[in-house]
């Protein structure tokens, strides 16, 4: 269960699934401008629920401006399992764009969620549920935000997510 901090009211020290879900929920519900996620193969018990799928998809279409930027080292599972946030993804492909990493992040266990310039979800180890949600993160979320800028830069599309409209 979730632990709020002693240091921070809006810092919640987050451990298993049922946090993990809760919080990404909470985050992209309070973001207006832009969310990216950098993620090991698109956790599918977070990022793949239902909710999760719809919250993302009201925030894509609350705004003109609003952007998803989803990061993904290993593609595998997402493809074989026909992911929701994938087909989220290609029905909306202006507005949610998922690149595959072509060149590995500083901290190679590490997944995040970054939300505007101040909301942050990290997994320490991505295929653990074992992190923190900070609701006030400015100066944690600007160094993430730079390296997955440089990420962003060198990952490449994925074939298999592409819809050939014919």
């Amino acid at each position: 269960m979730a632990e709020q901090s002693t240091v921070s009211d809006q810092l919640w020290l987050l451990e298993g699934i049922a946090d993990f879900r809760e919080h990404s929920l909470k985050i992209v519900a309070q973001s207006r401008r832009s969310i990216a996620i950098l993620t090991y193969d698109v956790d599918s018990q977070v990022y793949g629920t239902n909710d999760f799928v719809q919250m993302l998809s009201t925030f894509v279409r609350s705004s003109r401006n609003a952007q998803v930027q989803i990061l993904v080292k290993d593609t595998k599972i997402a493809i074989e399992t026909s992911h929701p946030l994938i087909r989220l993804a290609q029905r909306l492909s202006s507005k949610i764009i998922v690149r595959k990493m072509t060149v590995e992040p500083n901290n190679k266990e590490m997944g995040f969620l970054l939300a505007d310039n101040d909301k942050l979800l990290y997994k320490n180890d991505d295929l653990l549920h074992r992190g923190f949600a900070n609701y006030a993160a400015i100066r944690e979320v600007k160094p993430l935000r730079e390296e997955f800028n440089y990420l962003w830069q060198y990952g490449e599309p994925e074939p298999e997510f592409q819809v050939l409209h014919i």
